[in-house]
């Protein structure tokens, strides 16, 4: 038998056992082929085609009685033995047959088919495809599925969206599926785990992390005995050796790694290993080693389907072989195969593949194009390394009043300096003419509130430049670290429960604040009252409701509509914190080109002795810099703003 079976594999067997223990038919024509298909699975491990005779004659036996769902149970188990001999086209058209036989197929059927559907398109390349049957399957399996299916489905999971290259939400399915696995005490799904957690992080140059996880994937293969993740760990150190430019050290790692591997049914191993085998020898500059291990890894890849993972990744390694020996024609063709798997799943990252395109157009002469997609390339390239860069947790703990209050003294402290240098002027004016005074006088004022409006249009864009960069940090640095530490605290025995919640519940606080930061998206085609609607809607404490009067939204200046959307934002914050049992209506009008917005809010007002406090002085600042007038009454029970303007010009 083919022993090159991925995690799902087992895990989807588990499930038939499941599935099958106690079933039964009036006329027992359901439990024979559920008898035969038990047979059948177990003579995969000593006679494939014995094994499959017996599917066949399971689905005569299923047809012959008209019994749809034991019909739609030999499709299932077909489709698993051609998945384990890596025939994933007839896999799915057996997958889907099985669903159109069975449209009534139980919930715990259901689970079982959507796993594979998923298993088969991450196998086939097709990522998209993959996550959507893994969705539906994800609620099923936790009901019907042991600890043991989910975890290993959350890796599934989390391996697809890594392909497409969403590594957040991979880092949380990885993130979910070990929690399971810890708990359960479940080795093989926490190596499993565990060495994904290790690629991913290498793939976003996080190394140590990286060499972290594939630690831990090793020791936890070693108590479960196998041997397949325990080499895939001792691969994943030697990546990480290797994207740390320490070929030296990686490449004996990633050589005695493939040794062992070579003796495995694991195809998927060993090209991995070659893929990162053939970089070394080209850092290496050493030829005739990369052809020779590029010769292995075109042999295996052959035998998978061209859009598996396994075999993409060879096409990359042999794309980098001919740059670097000069066959750039073949290059070129190498590229338009990745290209072609790229709305799929991602080969290699965007930026490098058109890198690569554009040194091998430039050395046959297309210059032109060339340039092109070089500076496409490297504008990609800056974009990513901002993204991983982020700063350390506890750069990323200064609070966003903090940081406005500081940006509040030194616009005053500009102000005061500016106020000391005019009255010197003014008394200057004073010794020359009266009349002069006067003249000086208005033109000071004039020009003053034009500084005054400039200077809180950049104050105000400052801040919210650093609410954007606080909102990416927070969001790519500060909720990733928080996950890695809560990865690792539950690897602790025993695991500190508490902290693990409070660091998951800082986690969830950081991502909601990070999305309240950042910006709303004004500028490409959304109104200022669907802006407003869309962010009141996700408010539950206090109650709010909105109204929108008027038309035209898209007229209002997109300055104004900013601001106005800061202003509310604020106002709901101060209403969400000082009347948590309030209730709220807020109203924004536009009618006749007229802006004006009304915000009450009844019970439990909490005054504050500070009227002039941060959050008010920010409000009156927005204010100003668009010509509004912003009024807040207090009564015992009642707080009330009101915002307002002249008719635009």
């Amino acid at each position: 038998m083919n022993k090159n079976l991925l995690p799902f594999c087992a895990l989807l067997l588990m499930l038939a056992a499941c599935h099958w223990t106690g079933k039964t038919s009036k006329n027992g024509v359901s439990a024979q082929a559920i008898q035969l298909i038990a047979d059948s699975e177990q003579m995969l491990e000593e006679d494939l085609d014995s094994a499959w005779t017996l599917l066949e004659e399971a689905s005569e036996v299923a047809q012959a009685a008209n019994d749809k769902l034991a019909s739609a149970e030999v499709l299932l188990a077909m489709s698993r033995y051609q998945n384990m001999t890596d025939c994933q086209d007839s896999a799915v058209s057996s997958l889907l047959r099985g669903l159109a036989v069975c449209p009534d197929a139980p919930d715990s059927m259901l689970a079982q088919y959507y796993a594979e559907l998923s298993a088969t398109y991450n196998r086939m390349g097709q990522m998209e495809q993959s996550v959507e049957y893994a969705v539906k399957a994800m609620p099923l399996m936790k009901q019907y599925g042991s600890d043991e299916d989910y975890a290993i489905m959350c890796g599934n999971l989390g391996i697809s969206y890594r392909r497409l290259g969403i590594n957040d939400s991979a880092a949380a399915y990885y993130e979910r599926g070990l929690k399971v696995a810890l708990q359960s005490g479940d080795y093989d799904s926490e190596a499993y785990l565990a060495n994904n957690l290790s690629v991913l992080y290498s793939e976003m140059s996080r190394l140590p992390e990286s060499i972290h996880y594939a630690q831990q994937a090793a020791t936890a293969a070693d108590k479960a005995g196998d041997k397949i993740e325990f080499l895939s760990a001792q691969a994943n150190m030697g990546v990480a050796l290797l994207l740390d430019n320490q070929t030296d050290k990686a490449l004996p790692i990633l050589v005695k790694t493939f040794e062992q591997a070579d003796s495995t049914d694991s195809s998927l191993l060993k090209l991995k290993l070659l893929n990162y085998l053939l970089k070394a020898f080209v850092d290496k500059k050493d030829f005739d080693a990369t052809n020779t291990y590029l010769a292995k890894g075109e042999r295996l890849a052959a035998q998978l389907p061209a859009g598996s993972i396994a075999a993409a990744g060879i096409l990359e390694s042999k794309m980098i072989v001919q740059t670097e020996t000069g066959d750039y024609h073949g290059a070129l063709q190498t590229i338009a195969q990745i290209e072609e798997l790229m709305p799929q799943q991602q080969v290699i990252p965007t930026y490098r593949l058109l890198s690569y395109k554009a040194r091998c157009l430039a050395a046959i002469g297309n210059t032109v194009e060339a340039y092109r997609l070089q500076t496409d390339a490297a504008t990609m390239a800056d974009s990513v390394k901002n993204k991983q860069n982020a700063e350390k947790l506890d750069q990323l703990t200064v609070n966003y009043k903090v940081m406005e209050k500081q940006l509040e003294v030194a616009t005053l402290n500009q102000q005061k300096a500016r106020l000391g240098r005019t009255v010197t002027i003014l008394m200057s004016g004073i010794l020359l003419l009266v009349a002069a005074v006067i003249s000086l006088l208005l033109y000071l004022r004039t020009r003053r509130q034009q500084e005054i409006v400039t200077k809180t249009m950049g104050y105000l864009q400052g801040i919210e430049e650093e609410r954007k960069r606080f909102a990416h940090e927070i969001h790519d640095g500060a909720c990733n670290e928080l996950l890695a530490i809560g990865l690792q605290l539950r690897n602790t025995n025993p695991p500190p429960s508490a902290i693990i919640s409070q660091t998951a519940n800082l986690r969830d606080q950081l991502r909601n604040l990070s999305h309240q930061l950042m910006p709303p998206q004004l500028n490409e085609g959304v109104t200022l009252d669907q802006a407003l609607a869309y962010y009141l809607s996700h408010i539950e404490t206090p109650t709010v409701s909105f109204t929108a009067k008027g038309d035209n939204w898209e007229t209002i200046p997109t300055d104004t509509a900013y601001h106005v959307y800061r202003i509310i934002q604020e106002a709901v914050g101060n209403i969400i914190v000082h009347q948590p049992k309030a209730k709220a209506d807020v109203c924004i009008k536009y009618i006749n080109k007229v802006l004006s917005v009304n915000i009450v809010s009844k019970g439990d007002v909490v005054k504050t002795d500070d009227p002039t406090g941060i959050g008010m002085r920010s409000m009156t600042h927005r204010a100003t810099a668009i010509g509004m007038n912003l009024q807040t009454y207090y009564s015992d029970d009642t707080f009330t703003l009101e915002l307002s303007r002249l008719k635009e010009q």
